[in-house]
């Protein structure tokens, strides 16, 4: 009985075998299960990106036109605080002198803002009175942009020579899970460097959404004055509960005079995830955005498909075995029946 019914499934398989309309919708459904676990696979593991950070200093020449009105030049240098990713469209913009040109600076010539490059501009303009200038340097990775202020005064009438001051927020943060669901603690780290000729007094680090401000590093003579060769830097920790942004503001003085400069990021918190009915692309079923579908029925499908089509593949084998199905239709008792 049991061999009987062997061989009628062993001829109706031989026929599924023999369409070809109906194998290619097996392979078709398998590889489809495969495709599957390998979108689930990625899921597990999102990608990274990175908010984009640039600098900018501005430099006049000469800080001071002590005879009136005269001939300044600025001269701008621009980094990527961000080694894993560079940046492109990088452009700057002075309120006070236009056009800024770009000099040098992309040494491998593709075009993006790389960490290791300083890329360096310039603009020459007439100025006739005491003059305050604001250079912005923007520049995109991630489909984001990252934007950083440079002031210069430049003294008409006076030889009194100007403080310059540049602080930038050089935190890497990932996004747009920086934090995860709920927040957590990050630290910032500031970085404040002195582009100008004057020893730099007075200098005082504050952010607008944190307190727990360090004490500097970096003042490598001890004079307590932050020289033109010196970088120093500061942190700040702070528990975020929400995406949070935050503006850090640098004063420092020299020769009677104020120098100011900020920067401004943003730390990103993860919302917390919520299923919504109204929102096809996100079903109550809880599968797939991009279709809809169960990831669970989707592996379970695959699965099943997987062992219907091993089962055919063996019976197909044993068909072509014409020797061995000779010998078990000799021991088939319906053909033993039939002879005698």
């Amino acid at each position: 009985m049991v061999k009987s019914i062997f061989f009628r499934s062993h001829d109706l398989f031989s026929k599924i075998l023999k369409s070809k309309k109906v194998i290619l919708t097996l392979v078709v459904l398998v590889v489809f299960g495969c495709s599957t676990k390998s979108v689930l696979a990625q899921t597990g593991s999102p990608s990274v990106l990175y908010v984009p950070l640039i600098g900018i200093t501005s430099v006049p020449d000469p800080l001071a036109l002590p005879n009136g009105s005269g001939k300044v030049t600025y001269n701008y240098a621009v980094k990527n605080f961000l080694p894993e990713v560079p940046l492109a469209n990088v452009k700057v913009v002075d309120d006070s002198c236009s056009p800024a040109k770009f000099v040098q600076g992309d040494d491998n010539g593709n075009g993006m803002l790389d960490y290791s490059e300083t890329w360096r501009y310039t603009c020459t303009t007439n100025l006739s009175h005491t003059t305050q200038s604001i250079a912005t340097a923007t520049g995109t990775a991630n489909n984001m942009t990252a934007t950083h202020k440079a002031y210069a005064t430049v003294i008409v009438g006076s030889n009194i020579q100007p403080p310059l001051v540049s602080i930038v927020n050089v935190t890497k943060v990932a996004y747009p899970l920086s934090l995860p669901s709920g927040g957590g603690q990050i630290t910032y780290t500031y970085r404040v460097n002195n582009p100008g000729i004057a020893p730099l007094k007075n200098v005082n680090v504050t952010d607008d959404k944190c307190n727990d401000m360090s004490g500097r590093l970096g003042d490598t003579n001890g004079n307590n004055l932050l020289d033109p060769d010196e970088v120093w830097i500061y942190t700040c920790s702070i528990i975020l509960t929400h995406t949070t942004t935050n503006t850090v503001n640098v004063t420092a003085s020299a020769n009677g005079l104020i120098a100011r400069s900020n920067d401004t990021i943003t730390v990103n918190v993860a919302a917390p995830v919520t299923q919504s009915s109204s929102n096809p692309k996100f079903p109550t079923a809880g599968g797939n955005p991009d279709t809809g579908v169960n990831p669970f029925v989707r592996i379970a499908v695959w699965t099943i498909l997987s062992v219907i089509l091993v089962i055919l593949i063996i019976v197909f084998v044993l068909a072509r075995k014409s020797k061995f199905k000779k010998i078990l239709e000799k021991q088939n008792p319906l053909n033993r029946n039939k002879n005698q």
